[in-house]
């Protein structure tokens, strides 16, 4: 790698850095609960808490999970990609740099202005609640004392972010006259058979899927054809919080119109618009009116 751009990248991360128990089953024992923000490690076999102030940021240009211990001390992860699952080392560019105030930084680049070994293992991304687990491990060294120490046992559960703007697709709409954005991770599937347009919201951490039993092709299709738009709400684990244009309780459709304008081999385009409710028991409750919506989404292989 590059010395100039290893220290540059590093530099970058500096600056950022300056800135209970569960019940089981019965006759199970008690399992203990990792906080969210929790962001722990061992140096030298000491335990180390840094979960103050815990962040993150997800992009395609680089991403960072940062902790402070309350104390002017922080630890900044970085590794060169968007967050997601996997296992990340040095040789993928994977750095760390552990501030201690007093006692100095520590990176994991060596006197040789080579990178030290270190692990960050991903085990978990969601990017609707915009959340980050995993684990990490390695070797630092401070410059200055000419001094090594080592990671172990280093965790990070459900650190914040807020995931990167995908400006290469478009799910939106107006509901009740006020736009909502499914534009992050949004896809179009199964275009032959059963399609599926969906996308999330990060904002309102909620889902939009609209399904096309028949699959779709240029044209209108309207509840005639069985479409059905759907809004989960990412909040809640009841299945009843769900807004959407069809009841199968009572098999009823509520009026939409889905338009496609263009199918390619990568993308789909259209737009949409129609009536939602929230239905309880087969009872509608209050219609939300979707208005203005608009799709320009790649279509998953």
């Amino acid at each position: 790698m590059n010395k100039y751009l290893l220290f540059s990248f590093l530099l970058l991360g500096f600056l950022w850095s300056c800135s209970d128990s569960e019940l089981l089953t019965p006759g199970d024992e008690f399992q203990n609960v990792i906080d969210q923000g929790t962001y722990t490690f061992e140096l030298n076999g000491v335990f180390m808490d840094y979960s103050v102030g815990t962040t993150a940021t997800s992009s395609t240009d680089g991403s960072q999970i940062r902790g402070g211990s309350g104390a002017s001390q922080t630890i900044v992860l970085s590794i060169l990609q968007v967050l997601e699952v996997g296992a990340f080392s040095q040789a993928d560019g994977a750095t760390v740099i552990l501030n201690l105030g007093a006692e100095g930084i520590f990176t994991n680049v060596d006197a040789n202005n080579e990178l030290l070994p270190l692990t960050v293992g991903i085990s978990a991304v969601n990017n609707s609640a915009g959340l980050v687990t995993g684990t990490f491990s390695g070797t630092v060294y401070n410059a200055a004392s000419d001094e090594t120490r080592v990671i172990t046992n280093g965790i990070f559960h459900e650190i914040q972010f807020e995931p990167e703007v995908q400006e290469d697709r478009i799910l939106k709409a107006n509901f009740n006259d006020q736009e909502f954005d499914f534009s992050t991770n949004a896809v179009a599937q199964g275009i032959q058979t059963a399609a599926v347009i969906q996308g999330i919201n990060t904002n309102q951490i909620q889902t939009l899927s609209i399904t096309i039993p028949g699959g779709i092709a240029v044209g209108s299709y309207t509840e005639a054809n069985q479409v059905v738009y759907q809004v989960n709400l990412g909040t809640s684990g009841n299945p009843n919080d769900v807004y959407s244009n069809y009841d199968a309780t009572t098999d009823t459709y509520l009026p939409v119109t889905l338009n496609i304008t263009g199918i390619t081999a990568e993308r789909v385009i259209g737009s949409f618009t129609g009536t939602i409710t929230k239905f309880t028991n087969g009872v509608p409750g209050e219609e939300i009116v979707v208005t203005s919506g608009q799709i320009n989404v790649p279509i998953m292989p």
